[in-house]
């Protein structure tokens, strides 16, 4: 029952993060984390909030799901807490996929004309939306090195967790290459992850009270993180230095606040028992990898290879693009995951 239990949390986990990563990305163009598809294009003021909303979560959660699916495993097989399984086996899970996809990627949106250096080192850090699967695979092999070496005392633990929570607010990993320079910005999350599902970190109890806390926390400290972002414009270092650092206090904030709401939600047992009776939706989880590497290809090929800003809507057209996004990468992963390489690589 706790293994099922288990997976029906992150069933609905991952099917909500997926959906508001694809939100996210459909908006970029609004946001300005993508370049504007034609010259002239006007960006839309609401859609670059709705845009900020999930970018302030969702993938922070979905390093915490990663975190406690390792806690899990080794909850269930502490024997597993080897360097072929928790070190090996997530490098072909997680840098293969990243280096192939990224060339891909880069021969279809990125300059060709430079260096081969210049290529190599975009790839091996993980070109596009692809920099998360490096990043993710640091995060379990510096977990296991943990698990392995360090004396598992709670005194010790919640030292590691405070060292995490500052890194993630002040990174001072950020240069590094290969997805090392993101660790910092997420190993809070997934070593939380790690000891929630050990047992060893516990959250508030999942009241309405406390979730309505959460909830009005996540949206007071999201208004609060887009006046900086939007208002304030420091002109020298300490000024600037300050804005980096309320707004990435914010985001943690917003972080916590999400998860907490998420996380408690889906294991609620109403929620469990809808989705224990709905085995499609858990089929539809498990494209969520596949999901997560096709859908910025498809955005890239909507926005800037085919004439669908001239046909649409501008008010539209970042929906229209989100649902095809969707559809397609699922279609996608469906057929992939039917031949036998597709499932050695998504599956």
């Amino acid at each position: 029952m706790e293994k099922k239990h288990y997976l029906m949390d992150v069933v609905l986990m991952r099917l909500v993060l997926i959906t508001v990563l694809i939100l996210y990305h459909a908006m970029c163009i609004h946001t300005g984390a993508w370049k504007p598809p034609i010259e002239g294009f006007q960006q839309i003021v609401v859609y670059d909030w709705i845009g900020m909303l999930p970018i302030n979560f969702f993938l922070e959660a979905m390093v915490l799901i990663s975190g406690s699916l390792l806690g899990y495993k080794l909850l269930l097989k502490p024997e597993s807490l080897t360097f072929n399984i928790c070190v090996v086996k997530k490098a072909k899970r997680l840098l293969l996929p990243c280096f192939l996809f990224s060339i891909l990627y880069y021969i279809m949106f990125l300059d060709t004309n430079i260096s081969l250096f210049c290529i190599v080192l975009h790839i091996v850090n993980g070109c596009g939306h692809l920099w998360f699967l490096p990043m993710i695979f640091w995060c379990f092999v510096i977990t296991y090195l943990i698990a392995k070496f360090i004396p598992s005392r709670s005194e010790l633990q919640s030292l590691l967790l405070v060292i995490f929570a500052l890194m993630a607010i002040y990174n001072p990993l950020s240069s590094l290459p290969a997805g090392l320079g993101s660790v910092g910005n997420f190993l809070f999350y997934f070593y939380a992850g790690y000891l929630l599902k050990l047992g060893h970190l516990k959250l508030p109890i999942a009241n309405s009270r406390n979730i309505i806390i959460a909830t009005s926390t996540f949206f007071v400290m999201f208004l609060v993180y887009m006046i900086i972002r939007q208002e304030i414009h420091p002109t020298d270092i300490i000024s600037k230095a300050a804005k980096m650092l309320s707004m990435n206090i914010a985001h943690m904030m917003m972080c916590i606040t999400a998860i907490f709401t998420i996380y408690t939600t889906a294991n609620k047992p109403c929620v469990i028992r809808y989705l224990t009776d709905r085995p499609q939706l858990i089929t539809i989880s498990g494209y969520c990898y596949g999901v997560y590497i096709y859908q910025q290809f498809i955005l890239k090929l909507l926005y800037y290879r085919t004439p669908m800003l001239m046909l649409v809507n501008k008010w539209l057209l970042p929906w229209i693009a989100f649902v095809i996004a969707l559809v397609v990468s699922l279609l996608l992963c469906h057929l992939t995951l039917r031949t036998r390489w597709g499932r050695y690589l998504i599956g």
